[in-house]
């Protein structure tokens, strides 16, 4: 996978060689498919998936079109994948944290409660070993590849209707959730249920749900979210940092050359990188604009955080034993590198200004 180091170099060939090209054969073109799990409108949609789609084209050259989808179109939110080895998409737009049911290894990358915020994760992610226990992880069990697409922050931890201060104050809540968060709020003895995004203003509205968590602020503040419910509780524990990947068929990735491959890789780093400051900067402009509203903040009380990264941890460990026990050891590989880079980051970081 090429980094930001190598883009000079990756480039610099590339643009070699489309000119040796341009004199002689026709370069091969791809115009591809990308289903989603959001709706292809609106601001989610502009900083995360039209963010990767420009880039890959301008990377390529234009050698590689990509044209995105709704929810819906192709495949709903929660079977991108299956869409995309099937072969009715080339790339799904893929959300890690809506696959833990199919293996809670992918709760890693989605989100972790407790786990690693932003920087932390984008460390881990393209400079330890994240990237090469997805790839490899996505090779062996489902034969696809993931390229990184898009990060994100910390969230709100809820849109409520009901004030959250402490842990017990979640029991007997409905919440709209998704990933390893759904397993741990059952265990403390709230009501998870997994709502895609284009469902949860009505769902909140109606009082369906007594809460919800979704994306970061500025995201939110468009849905409509903080108009319809009272509180909002933070921080976003749940899900300190999250990722997107674009998920290609294993076999098709490998039948693009490596010059193309490289330059898809190199263009999701970059959407990734756009994606996360983007946001931030963005939420900043939503929280200055949610704070003059009428809404009231409730922030967890220190014990409630500090439990928060104990269950996410627990959480971790509860999950990669019982797929041990069926012979599956990638939950144990994934989290347990995981934890490890956190823990030294958090040791041999203390020079950092955070």
């Amino acid at each position: 996978m090429i980094r930001f180091r190598h883009l000079t170099a990756a480039t610099g060939a590339a643009a070699l060689a489309l000119g040796v090209m341009a004199g002689a054969a026709q370069a091969q073109k791809y115009e591809l498919k990308m289903t989603s799990y959001v709706s292809a409108k609106g601001g989610f949609w502009t900083n995360y998936q039209q963010k990767f789609i420009d880039a890959v084209e301008l990377f390529t050259n234009g050698e590689v079109k990509i044209k995105g989808f709704s929810i819906g179109v192709i495949a709903g939110a929660f079977d991108g994948l299956q869409a995309v080895q099937k072969g009715t998409a080339d790339i799904s737009y893929n959300y890690p944290g809506y696959n833990v049911n199919e293996d809670p290894a992918n709760g890693v990358f989605g989100n972790v409660p407790g786990g690693m915020p932003m920087e932390q994760f984008m460390h881990w992610y393209i400079a330890g070993d994240g990237t090469k226990l997805l790839e490899e992880f996505r090779h062996k069990t489902q034969q696809l590849h993931p390229v990184l697409s898009g990060m994100g922050s910390s969230e709100f931890l809820l849109h409520s209707h009901k004030p959250v201060r402490n842990i017990a104050d979640l029991k007997g809540m409905k919440i709209r959730t998704a990933g390893p968060w759904a397993d741990i709020l059952k265990s403390l003895g709230a009501s998870a249920t997994v709502i895609p995004g284009p469902e949860i203003y009505t769902a909140l509205e109606r009082r369906v749900i007594d809460a919800t968590e979704f994306v970061t602020p500025a995201t939110n503040i468009k849905l409509g979210f903080h108009k319809v419910a009272k509180y909002i509780i933070m921080p976003g524990l749940h899900s300190p940092s999250h990722m997107n990947e674009a998920v290609f068929k294993l076999e098709t990735w490998n039948k693009m050359s490596k010059r193309i491959r490289d330059l898809i890789s190199a263009a999701g780093e970059l959407s990734a990188f756009q994606t996360a400051m983007t946001m931030g900067a963005q939420d900043f402009d939503a929280m200055e604009k949610l704070l003059a509203g009428k809404n009231e903040f409730i922030t967890l009380t220190p014990e409630a955080q500090a439990r928060i990264e104990e269950l996410g941890r627990a959480w971790c460990a509860e999950q990669a034993k019982a797929q041990k026990a069926k012979g599956n050891d990638w939950m144990e590989r994934i989290s347990g590198n995981y934890w490890a880079f956190y823990d030294r980051y958090k040791k041999y970081g203390v020079y950092r200004h955070n």
